[in-house]
């Protein structure tokens, strides 16, 4: 029921919300990523930006945010 719900929370997740639930993950999963295929941290650092950049492009110039 709806009076069972928390007061303040969404019922769903906006855009924005999943573009910076993604960002730290995408990062993370880079760095990963970096790690195991360069073996050196400035790579695995670049791996995990631009991993990290690709919703946020997403979320500014893709799908910019709308004044509704």
């Amino acid at each position: 029921m709806v009076e069972d719900r928390v007061a303040g929370l969404p019922e769903r997740l906006s855009r924005a919300d999943l573009i910076l639930a993604c960002m730290p993950l995408l990062f993370a999963g880079g760095y990963a990523l970096g790690t195991a295929a360069f073996d050196a941290w400035p790579a695995a650092t670049a791996v995990a930006a631009l991993a990290g950049c690709l919703p946020m492009v997403d979320g500014l110039f893709r799908n910019p945010p709308r004044v509704e």
